[in-house]
This record gives C-alpha cells, sequence and structure tokens, in this order.
C-alpha cells in the first residue's frame, strides 16, 4: 500500500486510542509510527535485484516485528514529555495496532508481506486491494478530517 494510506491508518489509530490524552500529536505520532515498517526501503542499495525483492516485506513486515517493535516504540514514548503519563501498556497497544493495520494492509494487496518471518518466508497475499486504492484512501481520509474537526467544533459532544 502507499505511504500516505499507512499515514493516515496510523493517524487514525492515533486518534482513536491516544487522541483524547494528546490531542492532533496522536495522530502525529500515528503515522510516523505506521510508516515505519516501510523505512526497510532505506536497505535496497545496499542489495542486488533478487534480494531486494524478499528485503522489502520481509522482517519489517511480519508479525514478530509488531510484537517486539511495540514493545521497543512503546519504551520510547514512555520517556517522551507529554506521554509520560500515558500507562505503558496503551503505549504499547497503540504501537502494535499501528505497526501491524500497517502489514495487514500490505498483505492485502498483490504483493503481500511475509507475515511469518523468522518461521516462514511463505508471503502472504490477498489481492483484494491496489497498491494504490483511492476507494479506500479517500473514505479514510475524510474519515479523519471530520474526526478533526467534530473534535474542533463539537458537533457530537453532549452538552
Amino acid at each position: 500500500m502507499d505511504s500516505l494510506t499507512q499515514a493516515v491508518l496510523g493517524a487514525a489509530i492515533g486518534e482513536v486510542v491516544l487522541g483524547k490524552k494528546i490531542g492532533n500529536k496522536a495522530s502525529i505520532v500515528g503515522a510516523v509510527v505506521a510508516t515505519i515498517p516501510d523505512l526497510d526501503v532505506l536497505l535496497t542499495p545496499l542489495f542486488n535485484d533478487l534480494q531486494r525483492v524478499s528485503l522489502h516485506r520481509g522482517y519489517s513486515h511480519s508479525i514478530l516485528f509488531c510484537i517486539l517493535g511495540a514493545f521497543l516504540f512503546a519504551g520510547i514514548l514512555k520517556k517522551v514529555k507529554w506521554t509520560k503519563e500515558i500507562p505503558y501498556g496503551i503505549l504499547w497497544l497503540f504501537n502494535f495496532l499501528a505497526l501491524f493495520t500497517h502489514v495487514l494492509l500490505d498483505a492485502f494487496t498483490s504483493y503481500g508481506t511475509q507475515l511469518f518471518l523468522p518461521f516462514t518466508d511463505w508471503r502472504v497475499s490477498f489481492d483484494s486491494i491496489g497498491i494504490i486504492d483511492p476507494v479506500y484512501t479517500i473514505p479514510l481520509i475524510l474519515g479523519l478530517c471530520f474526526t478533526y474537526y467534530n473534535r474542533r467544533n463539537g458537533f457530537f459532544s453532549s452538552t
């Protein structure tokens, strides 16, 4: 899936899990964490063409990475001033959801992901959405914008 969609999905997760606690920063942190698995492309110049194919959507797109990465990134966020007061378990859940939805969304594309590395290199691919899919991305962006608008203007707030 494209980086924009991954970032918007992460921002939505940040808004849901941390939005009431840290406000708009939750969306920014969510977008950043959700794009971390794709940072494996920074390593591609170090490998040949065949190795690049298995590197991208490899270890950084595995369930094990999501679990371990959630521990690491929750520990990092626990040290940040505006997330210090949030329980570690909530920070872990937020990070896991941001990472796991990224790899799960990539599994629905034609390229798939190696979800079960290091146990097997079998590539999971449901091939049901495009790499760039506006039918998925645009409603997600609109929903996130509506959430921001609602928070600012109290559209659904109870009095």
